[in-house]
This record gives C-alpha cells, sequence and structure tokens, in this order.
C-alpha cells in the first residue's frame, strides 16, 4: 500500500515537474515575443518621428513667407507626449512663444496637416476662425496650399469681412462644394443655405 501511494506521489510530482517546465518554456517564448514586439515598436516610432519631422518642417516653409525661416524640426519622443523643436540655421531652438501670433497659428496648422497626413484617416477637418491672425500673404498661403490638400471634407467658420474678404473667398471658389448661414435671432440659430454668394458680403 505504501509503496503504490509512493508511486502515486512521485507521479504526480513528475506531472507538475513537467507543466512547471512547460510554463517556464512558455515564459521564455513570451519574453522573446515581448522584446521582438517591443523593438518592432520602438522602430515604428523612430520611423513615424523621422516623418513627422519632415512633414512639419515643409508645411511650414511651404505656407511662411520668411525664406529658409525654419532649418529643422526636432521631435522628443517621451512615455506619454511628444516635444517638438524647432531650430535655426545657427542650430539653435527657436522660442515658440516668440513667434508672432500669425506663426504660431502657421505652426499649428502646419502640425494638424502633418498628423492627419501621417495617421492615413482621411477624417473632416473643422477650423473656427480660419484667417483670423494671418497677414494677407500667410492667407493666401493657407488658402491654395493648405485647406485644399488637408482633407476630403474640410468646414470653415468664419466671420464674413471680419475673417474672410470677398478677394480671400474668391480664391477658395472653385474647391467649395455648399455655403451655408448660421442665423441667430435673440438667442436661438438656424443654419440656411445660400444660393447667392453676395449675401454673404452685403
Amino acid at each position: 500500500m505504501r509503496m503504490r501511494q509512493c508511486s502515486s506521489k512521485i507521479s504526480e510530482l513528475e506531472s507538475k515537474q513537467r507543466l512547471v517546465g512547460q510554463d517556464s518554456k512558455k515564459l521564455l517564448l513570451s519574453q522573446k515575443v515581448y522584446h521582438k514586439l517591443s523593438n518592432i515598436t520602438e522602430k515604428i516610432k523612430i520611423k513615424k518621428k523621422y516623418s513627422l519631422e519632415k512633414s512639419i518642417l515643409l508645411g511650414m516653409n511651404s505656407l511662411m513667407h520668411k525664406s529658409d525661416f525654419i532649418e529643422k524640426v526636432s521631435i522628443e519622443i517621451y512615455e506619454d507626449y511628444l516635444d517638438i523643436n524647432l531650430i535655426d540655421k545657427s542650430g539653435n531652438k527657436i522660442d515658440k512663444e516668440s513667434l508672432s501670433k500669425g506663426e504660431q497659428q502657421l505652426y499649428a496648422t502646419s502640425i494638424l496637416k502633418s498628423l492627419v497626413e501621417e495617421s492615413g484617416i482621411n477624417f473632416p477637418i473643422f477650423v473656427d476662425s480660419p484667417l483670423q491672425k494671418f497677414d494677407k500673404q500667410h492667407s493666401e498661403n493657407i488658402i491654395r496650399r493648405f485647406y485644399p490638400s488637408i482633407s476630403k471634407q474640410v468646414v470653415l467658420f468664419p466671420l464674413m469681412e471680419k475673417e474672410l474678404t470677398f478677394e480671400e473667398f474668391k480664391l477658395m471658389e472653385s474647391n467649395i462644394t455648399s455655403i451655408h448661414r448660421i442665423i441667430n435671432t435673440e438667442g436661438n440659430s438656424k443654419i440656411e443655405k445660400i444660393k447667392n454668394i453676395n449675401l454673404l458680403f452685403e
């Protein structure tokens, strides 16, 4: 009887040892897979980082009227955020607070355009006060180069004549498919489709 119990105990221990051995192999395999995935993820991050740097630089230099104002864009990746640095010809970081309001808006616009391009997702873009902080030349660059290419559907919310002049409207007219006006009366708003463009600039 004791012999049978001992054999059973030995068999049970051997079975547990085999399971432990199998679990150890699974653990080692899981660790290898994890490290490989981590390496792949890191390579993708670095690839996207360089691609985003290039895209922001091209975007800013195409929209700004200052020639070669920004020599390089450098992105530092942290655990849960990115830090974007603008570098001048001398290799110095440009203080983004020193940029004019219009240049800051162009910087934000370039980041938005780059993120949309890098995401590969063609989602609609909504822009409030689209040209408010731009001078005439910057506005023209934005109208010609930015709005027509950023997405298939772009919705602008300008105040007529304050944030969009008739001349600026004519520049983008060929890309416009529909125009609506938001009318506010005694605290109630309604949306009205516009057929006669002249009504917008009365």
